[in-house]
């Protein structure tokens, strides 16, 4: 029965121009390493958009969750247009077009750059949306119109890429493609929002709020969070989007349902949290918009009967796994329409399934003419799918009507007995701990642990195939000298081994120096549902004795300082004293060097006068630290004190373990000695007495001073000045020289 609108929505028309978004979403895709896909869908009303509203690009922003700072800017290109399809096309009269508009790049995520643990976001904001929305304010806004805007941010929180030092790959969720049908009062309407998650994350799903633009401009500019809410009409909120009966709600699966009572065009928006081992990790968001029209004729649900619960056992076979279910339809009986399709599907109720096509027959369509009924056969296999219980599964009717199917339901509880399987079994089970010193290797003869220990054998008693695996607590076998070898399989029976080459001078053992394999094994029964056994084998090297290498000073006797202290020179003077190294223990060489001081390294030391060569060698050392304090050098008002640090380093032994000592010498930089200069004055004039300093002349006598200046520094020598400062009495003395 098919049922068209009759009438095109006057009522919804709206203006060209920036009037275009209907809705959209970021994606962020791995591509492989660092590399990572970004997509931004947008969703574009081809009805009420003008073509100019269309953008070859889009410009997006990247930002720190951690304190909102911008990071980088991305230009997308538009690479992808295509129509949103609908659920059945023939219900469509044109009142909806929307076309998918995706804008994409590959993004090289620096592990240098984006590395905070708070994580980032992507955001891009554009005016404005479709201005006949019902359910928020959506105006034009033009200073003619003076309406309240509404734009749409589109944003994506995403994680770092690395995590604790390591790679961290993730991939946010791709949605399900929206469909391009329109609701109508009084009818349910139902659409799939899940995603799908690359990396297996679980995703939880939430209606929220639609996000503005800070600006009502058509390409605002990009600012961080927060970002403004758009501002629901009187009667609307977000417990009642479009005050339906009941109301839009979204399952945990994704599932959008709703009962409509208005017409009009509403818009929401759906919030998809990501988690990871129960950490929230990302957040997507994708906004939308639902039509409501009075453009659905009167029909009613199709009917689907038949037996509500089945118990099945392994001998069980052909028909007997089978049931009958019989469809039927009111609608097929009436005189204006007296034909009705119908088709059937299956999902999983207490599983996660949601098209079981297994079940179900080769032919899953009929058309039902004045009142007739259709049979299916639903045939159960003979495995369940899932242990630990009855499984339920969902035989959904669905008949054409406009512009969503209806549907009836008929739950099915199915009892499955399995057919019957062992599990496999080691024949030493408990796990085993293998420890050898480093150098040794299991394959040594004699053997450094028993051969019992690092073989194992699995036996099946039902005879079926054994699939062997191995795992690690995040190592390669090879690069931890461990090897895995098969010594016989065949069905029913597996043996195998482990061995391991502890040596240092080829395997990396600074890191870590303990190691776990898994061996995990699995039979290959018809099911394929028992968990598979494990046994653990936990590998400890030990490394060889070496202590830390010892650094000394000549300017104490202790030879275990770590800190010299109460050092002191004068500027002019000379700090000297040797600094060694010794490794008694090794015999590899070492290295002593001089590490710097407080924010100063070692060569801006020596850029300052210091003096220390870097010597290497074994097993002793020693160089000298010497520094003729300068001034020209120094500055004692900005630094007069130096922690001089030293470092004495053995990493070249045999496991490359690194192995240090250090020592601080303190210094406390004085100015230097310096006594007043001495100026003496001699009265030359030997008719003139001049008596402390003091002359009394009578006016015509000519005053002769002899002016001697003298410092007694000599090491080094001081340059001194002689100057007149002053000359002043009753009456200015003039005419001096």
């Amino acid at each position: 029965m098919r049922r068209f609108l009759i009438a095109l929505l006057c009522l919804f028309s709206i203006q060209a121009g920036a009037s275009h978004i209907v809705g959209g979403e970021f994606e962020l895709l791995h591509i492989s390493g660092t590399t990572y896909r970004l997509n931004l869908i947008i969703y574009f009303d081809k009805i009420n958009g003008s073509a100019g509203a269309k953008d070859p690009s889009a410009t997006v922003s990247i930002f720190r969750k951690s304190n909102n700072t911008f990071v980088s800017s991305v230009v997308l290109l538009l690479t992808n247009e295509s129509s949103v399809a609908y659920t059945q096309p023939e219900c469509s009269n044109g009142e909806i077009v929307t076309d998918k508009l995706i804008y994409t790049t590959t993004l090289f995520l620096d592990p240098d750059l984006f590395n905070e643990p708070e994580g980032y976001y992507v955001a891009w904001e554009r005016c404005c949306r479709n201005y006949s929305i019902s359910n928020i304010f959506s105006d034009d806004p033009t200073p003619q119109s003076g309406g309240i805007s509404a734009g749409q941010t589109f944003l994506l929180e995403f994680p770092a890429v690395v995590r604790n030092g390591k790679p961290f790959i993730n991939s946010s969720p791709r949605l399900f493609p929206p469909l391009n049908d329109y609701a109508c009062p009084g009818r349910p309407y139902y659409v799939d929002f899940a995603g799908v998650d690359d990396d297996g994350d679980s995703l939880v799903y939430t209606l929220t709020t639609p996000l503005n633009t800070h600006q009502a401009v058509a390409l605002p500019t990009i600012l961080p969070k927060p970002y403004p809410l758009v501002q629901w009409r009187p009667g609307f909120d977000i417990d009642r989007i479009i005050n339906g009966n009941p109301d839009m709600k979204i399952s945990k699966a994704g599932l959008l349902t709703a009962t409509p009572m208005l017409q009009g065009l509403f818009v929401f928006a759906v919030k998809i949290e990501e988690y990871r081992n129960k950490e929230l990790i990302g957040i997507s968001r994708r906004d939308f918009q639902m039509l409501v029209v009075d453009g659905c004729a009167d029909a009613v649900p199709p009917q689907i009967t038949g037996p509500t619960s089945v118990t099945l056992t392994a001998s069980d076979m052909g028909q007997d796994r089978c049931i009958t279910v019989t469809v039927s339809d009111p609608d097929s009986q009436r005189p204006t329409a007296f034909m009705e399709n119908v088709r059937i599907r299956a999902v999983g109720l207490n599983f996660n399934n949601k098209n079981l096509t297994e079940i179900l027959p080769a032919e899953v369509t009929a058309t039902l003419v004045n009142g007739s009924t259709k049979n299916f056969n639903i045939c159960f296999p003979v495995c369940p799918f899932f242990l630990g219980g009855p499984y339920e599964v969902g035989i959904i009717a669905m008949d054409d009507a406009c512009s969503l199917p209806l549907l009836d339901t008929l739950k099915v509880t199915v009892n499955v007995t399995p057919p019957p399987n062992t599990d496999p079994y080691f024949d030493n089970g408990s796990n085993v701990n293998i420890t050898l010193l480093e150098g040794k290797s299991t394959k040594d003869l004699p053997p450094p642990v028993p051969i019992s220990q690092l073989e194992f054998e699995v036996n099946d008693d039902d005879g079926d195939e054994l699939l062997v695996s191995v795992i690690t607590d995040g190592f390669v076998l090879a690069n931890a000298g461990i090897t895995f070898s098969m010594i016989s399989q065949t069905p029913g029976y597996v043996k195998g081994r482990l061995d391991w080459d502890a040596f240092c001078n080829i395997y990396d053992f600074t890191q870590r120096s303990t190691f776990k394999v898994t061996i995990i094994v699995d039979d290959l029964d018809e099911c394929g549902l028992n968990e598979p056994i494990k046994m653990d084998y936990n590998f400890t090297v030990v490394l060889p004795t070496n202590g830390p290498p010892i650094i000394d000073t000549s300017l104490t006797p202790a030879t275990d300082e770590r800190v010299v202290l109460g050092i002191e020179r004068k500027v002019f003077s000379n700090l000297s004293f040797n600094v060694t190294g010794n490794d008694p223990e090794s015999n590899y060489p070492i290295s002593l060097d001089l590490l710097g001081s407080n924010n100063l390294s070692a060569d801006s030391l020596r850029a300052l006068g210091v003096s220390f060569a870097r010597v290497d060698g074994f097993p002793s050392l020693q160089s000298q630290f010497s520094w003729n304090l300068n001034c020209d050098k120094l500055n004692l008002d900005n630094h007069d004190s130096f922690d001089l640090q030293f470092i004495v380093v053995d990493s070249l032994n045999k496991c490359k373990i690194y192995q240090a000592d250090t020592v601080e010498v303190e210094l406390k930089v004085l100015p230097p000695n310096n006594t007043k200069p001495r100026l003496v004055i001699n009265n030359l004039n030997a008719d003139l007495t001049m008596l402390n300093n003091s002359l009394e002349v009578v006016r015509g006598n000519q005053i002769i001073l002899g002016l001697q200046g003298s410092d007694a520094d000599t090491a080094p020598q001081d340059l001194i000045k002689l100057d007149l400062i002053e000359a002043e009495g009753n009456v200015a003395p003039e005419g001096f020289v």
